[in-house]
């Protein structure tokens, strides 16, 4: 698929071709414009290897790099590229005004042309942005766009966020949370008979470590259990118990997050420690994420694991989850994992 040119209401948005080296260098010539960029591309000499960069590199399924074209001048850039920083061959979208163009709306102009097109032509399952945490305009329009702010991230001009676009898409319907089966449990929603033995799963201190404080104090464990047996949210999701042989080995969820923005839905699992190592938490966790990604058809699921629960970043990288950076969640450093139904292995 060759790379397109679209005509916005302004601006003709097209290939980038060798004749416009020069347009590109001047492009990225102010060094205000240019602080937060990976590299400073106000030096015409690291403007030039990404422009020969960018040519070299073409434009593979319909992606590519676009020049902002102005009644004939050029005055911006915008890419699809899968991501050389970002985990998983994602793929990520940036841009550039020049300093004299910008306040006119037209990065938003050009990036609603090619996050549609992203979407709705190439089916991309998510679209991800990397802007350095104090580049205020391009927070700003990446808001106003839609995407979710998820995570911090790091590079060498400083500290960053990562912004994801989900399609939006309506899940099927689906009168209630259903019971999921796999070859050696039985996924069934969570009742309160199982209060017992959740609580038992919740007594072990190896497991409370992971927790907020909140959910170490006295009493706390049948609250948690409380809130869960209340869920009252979207068809399809909630939480679960994992029986193997009739007896409750751990529990898991699929749920809007309350800790991420746009109730964007979240995975967890718990084991008991003395069903680890068998491999219930991999089983169980593959169904809840398969039920939300392809029965639900969620356009993804996310996780955020502790950044001292080794098992669970071991079992997220298992089940394709792709590493997008940190954040603080539950009261406590958290690595931020996501799913999405093109990089489910």
């Amino acid at each position: 698929m060759s790379q397109p040119t679209f005509e916005t209401n302004r601006l003709t948005l097209r290939p980038m071709r060798a004749d416009d080296r020069e347009a590109v260098i001047n492009i990225f010539a102010d060094p205000v414009s240019s602080k937060y960029l990976t590299r400073d591309m106000s030096d015409p000499v690291n403007a030039a290897t990404s422009f020969e960069r960018w040519l070299g590199w073409g434009s593979p399924n319909g992606m590519g790099t676009w020049l902002l074209d102005l009644n004939g001048s050029v005055i911006g850039v915008g890419r699809f590229t899968p991501s050389d920083r970002l985990a998983g061959k994602v793929v990520e979208v940036g841009w550039f005004v020049a300093r004299t163009h910008v306040g006119q709306g037209y990065a938003t102009e050009a990036l609603r042309t090619l996050l549609d097109y992203g979407i709705r032509t190439l089916g991309l399952p998510a679209i991800w942005a990397v802007i350095h945490a104090h580049n205020e305009p391009s927070v700003r329009l990446a808001k106003g766009l839609g995407f979710l702010d998820v995570a911090d991230y790091y590079q060498p001009a400083g500290a960053t966020r990562i912004h994801v676009l989900l399609p939006q898409t309506e899940p099927d319907s689906h009168d209630r949370q259903p019971t999921l089966r796999t070859e050696r449990l039985v996924i069934r929603p969570l009742r309160e008979d199982d209060r017992l033995d959740v609580r038992e799963i919740f007594s072990d201190p190896a497991l409370t470590h992971f927790l907020n404080a909140d959910a170490r104090q006295p009493g706390s464990i049948d609250g948690m259990i409380d809130r869960r047996l209340a869920y009252d949210g979207p068809s399809g999701m909630g939480h679960w118990a994992f029986i193997e042989d009739d007896i409750l080995v751990g529990i898991g969820h699929l749920r809007p997050s309350g800790e991420l923005t746009g109730g964007v839905a979240e995975i967890g699992w718990y084991l008991g420690r003395d069903h680890q190592g068998r491999g219930l938490a991999t089983e169980a966790a593959i169904a809840i994420r398969d039920h939300g990604l392809h029965t639900l058809r969620l356009p993804a699921i996310w996780a955020l694991v502790h950044k001292e629960n080794h098992a669970s970043h071991r079992l997220a990288d298992r089940l394709g989850f792709i590493d997008v950076g940190t954040g603080t969640h539950y009261g406590g450093p958290h690595r931020v994992y996501a799913a999405l139904p093109r990089t489910v292995r």
